[in-house]
């Protein structure tokens, strides 16, 4: 597994090769998601296309950076509700129908 370059040099390449950054950043990521156990695998691959769209929708890097904190934070919300009043994750319960063919 790779490990994380210093800071100057992740500074040095954003300033200088933000594209090679990028490619670091999927390489690493891809390298934690084989290593995981293959049940939690599908699990960090969805959730790595999530923190992928979120990126793609930024307009600069400080707007990318403050949709990942938001991200994060709904995130880390959601945990603590979880641990705390975890019944109220499954008060909506959506009404599953059948599927009717029209004859």
């Amino acid at each position: 597994m790779q490990t994380l370059p210093p800071f100057d040099e992740l500074k040095k390449l954003a300033e200088t090769a933000p594209e090679k950054l990028e490619a670091l950043r999927l390489s690493m990521s891809e390298d934690i998601i084989r290593n995981a156990s293959p049940a939690m695998q599908p699990r960090l691959r969805a959730q790595l296309s999530h923190i992928n769209q979120i990126i793609a929708r930024g307009k600069n890097p400080i707007h990318t950076n403050m949709l990942l904190r938001a991200e994060l934070q709904q995130q880390l919300h959601r945990f603590a509700q979880s641990l705390t009043a975890p019944e109220t994750l499954t008060e909506q319960q959506a009404e599953i129908m059948p599927f009717r063919r029209q004859a």
